[in-house]
């Protein structure tokens, strides 16, 4: 567990391991920390050299031997002077980048995301949109997100005020949304599953489309481009206005 939070910080894992050692057993030369986690001797030795240069270990010499010591503190302080660099170098570097880029770039229009984190990122794109957002709705797949992501996504939309037109399956995870749809800010029209069957869901907002899937593989593509949005707004205001199971 501790390892894993200093590599976050940056350590590799023999600095991580040879730091963990020195703080459990004080003051000592690299000979001892080198028997204790059974790395060698010069390994130890080197680790430390890097470790006190940055300021999160110190050290002293007794006669020819040279002792470490670690304290928490120290790391603290040299952590926060670095991120202090970090940021500073940021802000400097970031003007000069944007300058150095070509002007003659743009931003993608096709943007992937993959595995259940992405999708999740991919969906809640939706909770900034300036238009009302039209859906061809797999719900029963879109809970794969997980329950308590999906509630805090319904719950966010409707605070920021985006009216949602989904199409649906008629199924009983439908009904029970529907009952919820004047609190959620959203309309809904189902088709019965006899119709044919939604393996994937669209979502139609602003000049962007968004494809996710999540029936066996979780990934979802999202589409910016305006001619692309409105051909499939126009389908999905076709069916909308088609034959449906109330």
């Amino acid at each position: 567990m501790m390892i894993e939070k200093l590599l976050q910080l940056g350590f590799s894992k023999k600095e991580a391991v040879a730091y963990l050692a020195l703080l459990e057993f004080g003051t000592q030369p690299a000979s001892v920390i080198a028997k204790k986690t059974t790395l060698p001797k010069a390994t130890v030795l080197f680790l430390f050299e890097n470790l006190a240069k940055r300021g999160y270990i110190r050290k002293s010499k007794k006669g020819r031997t040279q002792y470490f010591f670690a304290d928490p503190a120290d790391l603290e302080s040299a952590t926060q002077q670095e991120l202090t660099a970090r940021q500073q170098t940021l802000k400097e570097t970031i003007p000069l980048l944007k300058e150095f880029r070509t002007p003659y770039s743009s931003e993608p229009k096709v943007t992937f995301f993959e595995g259940l984190q992405g999708c999740r990122k991919a969906y809640s794109l939706i909770l900034q949109s300036s238009t009302e957002v039209c859906e061809f709705a797999a719900h029963d797949d879109l809970m794969k997100m997980g329950n308590d992501f999906m509630n805090e996504f319904m719950q966010k939309r409707a605070q920021n005020k985006v009216f949602i037109n989904v199409v649906c399956a008629n199924t009983e995870l439908h009904k029970k949304f529907r009952k919820l749809n004047k609190q959620h800010r959203r309309a809904m029209k189902a088709f019965s599953p006899k119709q044919g069957a939604l393996h994937s869901s669209i979502a139609i907002f602003e000049n962007k489309v968004l494809l996710l899937n999540l029936y066996h593989d979780a990934f979802a593509i999202l589409i910016e481009n305006e001619e692309v949005a409105q051909t499939l707004r126009t389908i999905h205001t076709l069916v909308w206005n088609g034959k449906q199971v109330a």
